[in-house]
């Protein structure tokens, strides 16, 4: 398995949820020891439990305070028992340099251990410790592993919150949009506001009540208000936020679906400026370019002169739009587009087949920092396009940009690179 360079962004809409306690977090089904061939007596060792995770090694106890929990590594589609995690995070922009697969390959009680590093750099040797430690089991006698979470709480009783009106706004700073309470805000059934929202979003106004399921307080910057929320474990595909202009008696809306953007204006037609934390959500989401999930099919796409290129589309990305395969002087190679400038001159593009990462190092092929460039030759890329089916998360830098069809790309890369690459 080929590594990559991991220096995992946490966006604004999380992909990876961190987690410090593991009590009522819905993963109850993985607690338990494990060890190389289930024989707990020996290091390295794992403990998982309500209090989060524990690793033994090299005569070392580490007990990270909190572990980031993967929640979109396998596609947002996925719905397999694989649950990853980076049990080792550096900080909140690092996620370290391990990967952790629990009931990896769909196996109950299965623990394996991934090395994510750039090129040349090495594992410090309690980490190495569990990357080459094989593959772990469910000891004997601990907790058994693969059943079922524990049934969901009912639902609390819904109580009616303030409604928002265009001259109560200052008062609810700092208050949740719910149904749960009476200090609650509503925002989407009675009120000024909610009156707004359901003029002007009309038939998809359910659709952003639900990707606001996880949500901020209302906030200000200046004269405006706003808030910003998720579907659960949606972060980045589906959510939402939400600008208020009292003065002006105007609401404006920012809705995801399927990792889109659109944007509902206020009825005037001119965009409010928008907080600064949600210039930060918009820089680190998909725009409104962007393609949805499940993404389009690969195209051969001619080109005078040359052989055609193999293309295709991001989904769901915050910066790629588009990724190309060619023929290159008898060697075959890819190409990246950006919709937006990247400073670096160099950077690693990966491609995840379900926890199988491809690295691909591409340096900077314009002045404006959008056309990036790699070589693929000795790469395992090309065979796991024509192999694989679905989907393929797409990462750069670790950070997590999406994902790509896999429909077609089998024909299309056969007729593309069919000059320099034998399949």
């Amino acid at each position: 398995m080929a590594g990559t360079t991991l220096s995992a962004f946490a966006i604004v809409a999380a992909q990876a949820l961190p987690l410090s306690k593991f009590k009522d977090q819905g993963v109850d089904h993985i607690f338990g020891s494990y060890a190389p061939g289930g024989n707990c007596s020996k290091e390295p060792r794992v403990v998982i439990d309500q209090t989060g995770m524990l690793f033994r090694a090299k005569g070392r106890e580490v007990k990270p305070q909190s572990v980031e929990y993967a929640l979109t590594f396998m596609g947002a589609s996925y719905d397999g028992i694989t649950a990853v995690f980076f049990p080792f995070p550096v900080s909140n922009n690092d996620y370290g340099r391990v990967i952790m697969f629990v009931n990896d390959d769909e196996k109950p009680g299965v623990i394996r251990f991934d090395a994510d590093l750039p090129p040349g750099e090495r594992l410090d040797p309690f980490h190495a410790a569990f990357t080459n430690g094989g593959l772990f089991t469910l000891c004997t006698g601990s907790a058994p592993a693969g059943t079922p979470p524990p049934p969901r709480p009912e639902a609390a009783v819904a109580v009616q919150g303030i409604p928002a009106e265009w001259n109560n706004l200052a008062g609810l700073v700092g208050k949740y949009p719910g149904e749960y309470s009476n200090d609650n805000i509503d925002i989407f059934d009675k009120g000024a506001v909610a009156a707004s929202l359901k003029t002007l979003l009309g038939p998809k106004m359910p659709v952003f009540q639900t990707n606001l399921s996880t949500v901020s307080p209302l906030q200000r910057a200046g004269r405006y208000f706003y808030l910003s929320g998720n579907a659960p474990h949606q972060g980045g595909v589906e959510q939402a936020y939400l600008m208020i202009d009292p003065t002006r008696r105007e609401v404006q809306v920012g809705l995801w679906e399927r990792g889109k953007l659109t944007v509902y204006s206020p009825a005037s037609g001119a965009r409010m400026p928008v907080a600064p934390d949600i210039k930060k959500m918009l820089d680190n989401s998909p725009p409104e370019t962007a393609v949805p999930l499940p993404g389009t099919p690969w195209e051969l796409v001619p080109v005078q002169g040359r052989a055609p290129i193999a293309y295709v589309s991001a989904a769901a990305s915050p910066n790629i739009e588009a990724l190309s395969l060619y023929c290159e002087a008898g060697k075959p190679f890819m190409a990246m587009l950006l919709n937006k400038p990247a400073t670096a001159n160099t950077m690693t593009m990966t491609w995840n087949f379900s926890g199988r990462l491809v690295n691909i190092p591409v340096q900077r092929a314009n002045t404006g920092g959008t056309q990036w460039i790699g070589g693929l030759s000795g790469s395992e890329l090309v065979p796991l396009l024509t192999q694989q089916r679905g989907t393929v998360m797409l990462r750069i830098n670790g950070r997590l940009e999406g994902e790509a069809s896999l429909d077609n790309s089998a024909a299309v890369l056969r007729s593309a690179l069919r000059g320099c690459t034998r399949l």
